[in-house]
């Protein structure tokens, strides 16, 4: 079982969702404001937080993920909010062969890109976005800044809770050379991503871990990897709410992009 279909029911509460709905609503109306969005293609959807958010403001929405978990959870969600999305059950990679385009818009948040851990798999999965847009379509793509993450070595991505349950993502980085020393990161070179879930109750914690490999790709590396895609027009983004980009303090890095 992969991380997300062991966690799907978790997720929400793991990456703090109701923290993130405002941000997204206020995000997605600005984007709409730059380019009207009547089709739209939402890459590694996830529990479906922006697809049903399109959809409620009218955009006819493609959802998908390579997890049947956590589309469950976003069928659920469209289902409360009313909202109809089509759902696909696909790997980024593959998505222009199971969807037909235009579309107005294709969005891969949420640091869905590093779980791309080759360069072929990667420049398909951003080929195909590109393939699939319409002709002054945009391509938006939103990481953590390894950049920041990798020159620090912070291990810490966020800690949540819910009741009585904590969650704490980390890394997991290769060891460094020198005792003390910050390790040092090759390109292509992986990281592991983890999900330590303790649950309190009855005096005691239960814990569980799980485990995913990541290719922490830096804002260079990945605007090259838009560029062999086909994508221009590149614009970077320090966060959903279009603030500049700082590769040395930016939490996130937002692209916008253009074929």
């Amino acid at each position: 079982m992969g991380l997300y279909e062991h966690i799907a029911a978790d997720y929400d509460a793991v990456t703090g969702e109701s923290a993130r709905v405002g941000p997204a609503r206020r995000f997605l109306g600005a984007l709409a404001r730059l380019r009207p969005l009547r089709r739209a293609l939402d890459a590694a959807c996830g529990t479906g937080l922006h697809a049903v958010i399109l959809a409620e403001m009218g955009a006819a929405v493609t959802g998908a993920d390579i997890s049947e978990a956590m589309l469950d959870r976003a069928a659920d969600r469209a289902r409360a909010a009313g909202a109809t999305v089509e759902w696909l059950c696909a790997p980024m990679q593959e998505l222009a062969r199971h969807v037909a385009g235009p579309f107005d818009a294709v969005l891969c948040l949420g640091n869905s890109l590093p779980h791309l851990l080759t360069d072929a798999d990667l420049d398909a999965a951003l080929a195909g976005f590109a393939a699939l847009l319409a002709p002054d379509g945009l391509a938006v793509l939103q990481v953590l800044n390894y950049a920041r993450i990798l020159a620090r070595g912070e291990r810490i991505v966020g800690v949540t809770r819910s009741g009585g349950r904590q969650f704490i993502r980390f890394y997991d980085f290769p060891p460094p050379s020198k005792l003390g020393c910050v390790p040092s990161f090759g390109p292509g070179e992986l990281i592991q991503f983890n999900v330590l879930t303790l649950d309190w109750r009855d005096g005691g914690c239960e814990t569980d871990l799980v485990s995913t490999p990541l290719r922490p790709s830096r804002p260079g590396e990945l605007d090259a990897a838009c560029r062999r895609a086909g994508l221009a027009r590149i614009e970077r983004f320090g966060g959903l709410d279009f603030r500049p980009f700082d590769e040395a303090e930016s939490d996130v890095l937002v692209i916008v992009a253009g074929r």
